[in-house]
């Protein structure tokens, strides 16, 4: 399937969600909501949803560093953006484009890079569990699903530093993975240097930092709409409607997020309008805004791509 298509089917599926969602709020209602937004805190939420970016391309350059890949700053900060525009895939994974960009400047391998975009899902999770957990008292729900995301990550990261365990899965008499013993060993190397204690707590420390933006962007958004509240309860509406979308693999969290948002909000007392209403300005000022941010900054910086590569980092 085209990259068009993809995102076509992924913006289609976007408007069934929110049209799901209005109707659910009584779409008049949500319209009345949106009109009575003061929309002055609207440049205020994009500048916090763009200090994450910021924070999490730090993160981004200091993996870069820490593998002894060293490209100029705009260079790094320009694959870090363009990264973005993948963000409606499966934990956006499809993030990974990045290292076929950095492959294209600097000649490294692609299995050597690929490795951080997986940790940096593994540690932007984390660094949301953390959020969600510090706020749970604002709200106590979901703690099911934040000790079993928590689990399986530590299962993941445990794995993953016993190198005996994957020597013998790469030594296996199994052809179809012997075949591929170069490529496969160069991605555990990376990948099993980045969860190294000192890089993972860096990492974490640098991810919760900058998803408290998003989540404080959230607060403002609430703001907005005349409420009020308590930030923890913003922190936690957000983190765990993040990470609760991560993990059900669904391009972008679409539904999931949106879901877990908009019921959290409605069973704290905010009226169903509102807190539709709260949940798309968000969600437009993180998700799709990133997404456009990361367009943007492609068409910008003018990397020779061939589109063959785009449409299959896409898929």
């Amino acid at each position: 399937m085209s990259s068009r298509k993809k995102i076509i089917i992924s913006v289609i599926a976007g408007v069934v969600v929110y049209v799901a969602l209005s109707i659910y709020a009584d779409l008049s209602k949500v319209i009345v909501a949106l009109g009575n937004f003061n929309w002055m805190y609207l440049p205020l939420i994009l500048v916090l949803t763009f200090l994450n970016y910021v924070f999490r391309f730090l993160k981004w350059d200091y993996y870069l560093r820490f593998l002894g890949i060293n490209i100029s700053k705009k260079v790094s900060a320009g694959v870090f953006l363009s990264g973005l525009s993948m963000s409606v895939t499966p934990a956006k994974l499809g993030e990974a484009f990045k290292s076929y960009l950095l492959k294209e400047i600097s000649g490294v391998e692609i299995s050597k890079t690929v490795p951080i975009v997986f940790a940096e899902r593994i540690t932007d999770l984390i660094g949301l569990i953390i959020l969600a957990s510090v706020s749970y008292s604002a709200f106590r729900y979901g703690k099911e699903v934040l000790f079993v995301t928590i689990f399986v990550i530590s299962v993941i990261i445990l794995v993953i530093q016993s190198k005996e365990l994957w020597l013998k899965l790469i030594n296996l008499n199994f052809s179809p993975i012997a075949k591929f013993a170069g490529t496969l060993n160069n991605l555990y190397e990376s990948t099993y240097t980045l969860l190294k204690l000192k890089p993972l707590v860096m990492a974490i420390a640098i991810s919760t930092f900058s998803w408290f933006f998003e989540c404080l962007a959230l607060h403002f958004v609430l703001k907005g709409f005349g409420l009020d509240l308590p930030i923890l309860l913003s922190v936690f509406t957000f983190s765990f409607s993040t990470v609760a979308g991560a993990v059900s693999m669904i391009p972008g969290g679409l539904g999931v997020a949106e879901g877990s948002m908009t019921g959290i909000l409605i069973l704290t007392g905010i009226p169903k309008a509102i807190a539709v209403a709260s949940t798309f300005i968000i969600r437009f000022c993180t998700l799709w805004f990133g997404v456009l941010v990361g367009i943007i900054t492609l068409s910008m910086y003018g990397f020779k791509i061939n589109k063959s590569e785009v449409e299959k980092w896409r898929e």
